[in-house]
């Protein structure tokens, strides 16, 4: 979530979008289990695998929201932004989620750290790691395998303003050129300059990275999940031509209601929160030339 005043305007990049409709309905999770560990992809048999991604969740996500209301899914992504202020007590609650009914219903658990996650340990990511074991994986610009699927996990640099300037005159080591090629599922905080990164309700108000717009035109991951930017929820399919094949599925899963105060989750009868708080369901296929993915 953006910690200060939007920034002026920024053009756009320069890139084709095409609005993604949200299926109707998804098959049941797979019976099979999923490995906590990295497996490799040749001994893995690949088996539709459904993901459940969520974000911006600040101290919101309750113990009775994610028995009774999420949907049942193989994979877990949060992409950052479980707390509120970044402490310590903050963490153990969230970890008290993962460890308990989130463990029930998710048997993979995969955590990267957003910009309010890092306000008391600035790059010390390995403190929140720690403090969080809870997750299956807690990635630091790094790729795990899991059922065949390869995921990449890049966590917020305090070193950005909310709108991913910088805020010295340094080289940005955000990392965002680390990104492997061949990369099913990508996790940033933030978005990618021009894909569903207007701030503020303001069209043209773009927050996105321009670094990492950049390097996921280079890379092609297959999908972007993030966040950040809560009145952005929603997905769109960022590249040329705006296949699946020539395009990368871009999805901001941002929970937290922009406009509302004291903070709370997205409704279902706001606009565009969907129906699990503004967390998505993706359903990820085999396909010949790997997986194919698509959002409920």
């Amino acid at each position: 979530e953006p910690d200060a005043a939007a920034a002026p305007a920024a053009a756009a990049a320069q890139w084709k979008f095409q609005a993604v409709s949200e299926a109707s309905e998804a098959p049941p999770a797979s019976s099979s289990s999923s490995s906590s560990a990295p497996t490799s992809t040749r001994e893995a048999k690949r088996v539709p695998r459904r993901i459940l991604h969520m974000s911006d969740t600040h101290n919101l996500l309750t113990e009775r929201i994610i028995r009774e209301e999420l949907p049942e899914a193989d994979i877990l992504i949060h992409t950052g932004d479980f707390t509120e202020r970044g402490t310590m007590k903050e963490c153990e609650e969230f970890n008290r989620l993962l460890s308990g009914p989130l463990k029930d219903k998710y048997p993979v658990r995969i955590v990267i750290a957003g910009n309010h996650d890092l306000y008391n340990v600035g790059t010390e990511y390995g403190k929140i790691k720690q403090a969080l074991p809870g997750a299956t994986h807690f990635l630091i610009h790094e790729q795990v395998e899991v059922d065949g699927l390869r995921i990449y996990g890049a966590p917020w640099w305090p070193g950005h303003r909310w709108d991913y300037r910088t805020r010295s005159k340094h080289p940005d080591p955000a990392g965002f050129e680390r990104i492997p090629m061949g990369t099913d599922l990508l996790l940033t905080h933030g978005p990618a300059r021009g894909a569903l990164d207007e701030a503020d309700g303001v069209s043209g108000n773009h927050s996105g990275s321009v670094k990492l717009a950049e390097e996921i035109k280079k890379r092609r991951p297959k999908v972007h999940l993030f966040g950040h930017i809560h009145e952005q929820r929603g997905s769109t399919r960022m590249g040329t031509g705006g296949s699946s094949s020539t395009s990368t599925l871009v999805v901001n899963s941002a929970m937290t209601d922009r406009w509302i105060k004291p903070k709370q989750l997205q409704s279902g009868t706001r606009r565009n929160a969907g129906r699990w708080h503004g967390a998505h369901l993706l359903l990820a296929s085999p396909s010949a030339d790997g997986w194919k993915f698509s959002t409920e």
